[in-house]
């Protein structure tokens, strides 16, 4: 396919050069026209599922698509965690933190790798993408170590995203974003760092326009032979376990949870294409670790109708979701589903007790008597499932920063329970 390319670098010499002498991280940037292209081949022709690649794509309300979906095209560097202690892969910017506690080696690469904000680029431009385990939350608070570790995954990996191509839907465009990096801290190689940049656009833009075979996907759908790690008695006396706890009044609410597996040949981006297709959601991601991450080769496909927490402008905001309704197979049956949900007591304590925690989570980092309820249990729909739905806001404290809400609201209460330690706890 040929692309249409605006030639011009949005980021003049000078103006990089200006950039350049305050901050460590630079984007030169370059739009094509490629109103022919799907994220999907985009990711394909950039990307080819390389290690340390990703793609991050959202649909609204099961159907249609947002404006943005994004590419994660090439990632010098990752932070990730090794025996405790936080450890760099592949390139490592100088005075970067090496070693020592994770949190505190992220929060230091957050400082020393900000970056200028410049009008008109896309949401995402340049960052840490990547992933928290579960058990991150061990880093924040003291908890007992029940379960085996048998995967050996690592709990933190944050890829150093310096080429990305970000899809404009409404647009048809694709904005080709270069991150140049200041790796020694010196102003010597302003102008190689600037060169090269534009050489990696320039990589970009004949990528776009390559050819590639259509890759049809058949599937046949054999009765899947799952792995559980328990049986089915097992998890039972687990559950009447925690029943017992919440009636002696140990917690509200506690979320049991085990792993399914399964062996499969199929290539990871098949996977996503497919969960993309039966599961289209707000939130999409495909994730390719580098090889490196603790010598493991794995990647990530998810697809979920919420995001822990968000901050822009200072603004912390979090979206309790408690409450489920299948979809109807009808409009009137979506209607009686909507209005059971809507009156069901349970369903309704149980994300009032979630709305709750959410006000707690972000009362940790938020100035006094900022955090409130915008919005109260409304009805959102997705593709398979209706959802009670609110909105949390709170205004950040002086000296917190958008990691700090993380942490506050980590785990989500979905995923753990109220009051959220205890719950762990159990």
């Amino acid at each position: 396919m040929q692309v249409t390319a605006n030639l011009a670098i949005t980021t003049s010499r000078e103006d990089f050069r200006a950039l350049a002498a305050g901050h460590r991280v630079v984007p030169v940037t370059r739009k094509v026209l490629a109103d022919s292209e799907t994220p999907l081949s985009a990711y394909r022709k950039l990307a080819a599922n390389r290690p340390g690649t990703f793609l991050l794509e959202s649909a609204e309300n099961g159907r249609s698509w947002s404006r943005w979906s994004f590419i994660g095209a090439g990632a010098p560097s990752a932070l990730t965690v090794r025996d405790g202690e936080a450890e760099w892969l592949g390139v490592t910017p100088n005075d970067a933190p090496r070693g020592g506690e994770p949190l505190h080696a992220l929060r230091a690469t957050l400082e020393l790798l900000k970056t200028e904000h410049v009008p008109g680029l896309p949401p995402l431009s340049s960052g840490l993408v990547g992933f928290f385990a579960y058990d991150m939350v061990r880093r924040l608070e003291r908890l007992p170590s029940l379960a085996v570790d048998d995967l050996g995954l690592p709990d933190m990996l944050l890829l150093l995203a310096t080429d990305i191509a970000a899809v404009d839907h409404h647009e048809g465009t694709i904005t080709l974003i270069a991150n140049a990096v200041n790796w020694n801290g010196t102003d010597e190689r302003v102008d190689w760092a600037y060169d090269d940049a534009v050489a990696r656009l320039d990589v970009m833009t004949a990528a776009l326009s390559a050819h590639l075979p259509s890759t049809v996907a058949t599937f046949s759908h054999p009765e899947p032979l799952h792995r559980s790690q328990r049986t089915l008695e097992e998890y039972g006396a687990i559950v009447e376990k925690l029943v017992g706890d919440i009636e002696a009044g140990e917690a509200f609410q506690v979320v049991p949870s085990q792993r399914f597996e399964m062996d499969t040949d199929a290539d990871p981006l098949d996977v996503y294409r497919m969960l993309r297709v039966t599961n289209p959601s707000p939130y999409m991601y495909l994730l390719n670790v580098p090889n490196d991450a603790g010598g493991l080769d794995f990647s990530i496909v998810g697809s979920s109708p919420e995001a822990l927490v968000t901050v822009k402008d200072g603004r912390a905001t979090t979206h309790p979701i408690a409450g489920t309704r299948w979809r109807g197979q009808t409009e009137e049956e979506d209607l009686l589903l909507e209005k059971e949900l809507s009156e069901d007591e349970k369903e309704r304590a149980e994300h009032l007790m979630l709305v709750d925690l959410g006000r707690n989570d972000l009362g940790r980092v938020c100035q006094p008597g900022t955090v409130r309820v915008d919005d109260y249990s409304h009805i959102e729909r997705y593709s398979h499932v209706m959802h009670l739905v609110s909105t949390v806001t709170g205004l950040l404290a002086d000296g917190k920063t958008a990691l700090d809400a993380v942490t506050a609201c980590f785990p989500a209460g979905t995923l753990s329970g109220a009051p959220k330690v205890r719950a762990m706890e159990l």
